[in-house]
């Protein structure tokens, strides 16, 4: 009789041992899961990145010493006017990349497309938050490098009219020089005539391209966005990021 009820007791313990191995291995599996997901949530006119706790649940915002992640996963202020996206979760880093480049694009096509020059500069802004993606997909890699060329054109009008500031304030340096008592005057005489001839072709440049965007028709459209897969499931990211 003894022995049946230390078989028995012997028996219990191990079923009680397996039911608590068990509850650890379901604790461990939501945990993983849980500091694998991602979210992308609004907060007071900004969106955040946050990341799941190393426990069955709780998150907090995303912070990280890696330069790159940082500038890629910093809170995003919405444009004027903008009502923030719904909440999401994300399985995988991949996921939330092509989530936030489709935000961030379609802002960027939008400010580039209005030719404002404070709303271009916002636009450049959100593409190059864009190329710190590391997870984007090869259709939005190839829309960013078309929205890249968009920009580039805005981006080349405002580095000449810097330019133009620029050879305007070195034509009246210039022009003291050669009108001064110097031992470079006659060189500072001969260096205006070809400053003041680039500055010159420099303004030319932008009132004709000026000119033409207020042309109707002349102005090229905004590229359009890439659809996205339709099988299913987003492009797989780059090898090697990070889950």
């Amino acid at each position: 009789m003894a022995d049946e009820q230390r078989r028995s007791g012997g028996g219990g313990f191990l079923a009680w041992l397996l039911i608590l191995a068990l509850l650890a291995v379901v604790v461990w599996l939501a945990s993983e899961r849980n500091a694998r997901t991602w979210y992308l949530a609004p907060d007071e006119g900004r969106l955040v990145v946050l990341k799941g706790y190393m426990l069955p649940a709780g998150r907090q915002v995303f912070k990280t010493n890696d330069p790159a992640l940082a500038q890629a996963y910093a809170p995003i202020v919405l444009p004027p006017g903008k009502a923030p996206p719904p909440e999401q979760s994300f399985d995988d880093r991949s996921a939330l990349d092509q989530a936030l480049y489709d935000l961030l694009a379609g802002w960027a096509r939008e400010d580039i497309g209005s030719g404002d020059p404070s709303r271009l500069e916002r636009g450049l802004a959100y593409i190059d938050r864009a190329e710190h993606l590391g997870g984007v997909s090869q259709a939005q890699r190839q829309d960013l490098a078309a929205l890249r060329g968009e920009s580039g054109y805005f981006e080349a009008q405002k580095l000449l009219e810097r330019a133009t500031d620029e050879l305007r304030d070195a034509s009246a340096k210039l022009g003291d020089a050669a009108r001064s008592r110097s031992s470079h005057a006659m060189d500072a005489q001969l260096l205006l005539k070809d400053v003041d001839a680039a500055r010159d072709a420099a303004m030319n440049a932008l009132r004709a391209s000026n000119a033409r965007q207020r042309e109707p028709g002349q102005r090229a459209p905004a590229p359009t966005p890439t659809p996205p897969p339709t099988n299913g499931g987003a492009a797989a990211g780059p090898t090697g990021a990070a889950r």
